[in-house]
């Protein structure tokens, strides 16, 4: 299996660009464990996945609201 990346990578110049591009980071990565759920299988991995996505939002939540400030 071989992951593509979305994102693209552009030099942050402020704290807020820096935190916008981690979102996208963030928003990346709950994407591609939400898409590897629905093609898995093993019960295992689909746990890891859930726990993943589940950290994913939080990095995101806390993320929006340092942007917020």
């Amino acid at each position: 299996m071989e992951y593509r990346r979305k994102d693209v990578f552009t030099k942050p110049t402020t704290p807020a660009d820096v935190l916008k591009l981690a979102l996208e980071k963030e928003k990346s990565s709950y994407d591609f464990y939400s898409q590897q759920l629905k093609v898995t299988k093993n019960p295992a991995m689909k746990k890891l996945f859930l726990k993943l996505k589940a950290a994913e939002q939080l990095h995101m939540r806390y993320i929006r609201k340092m942007l917020e400030k």
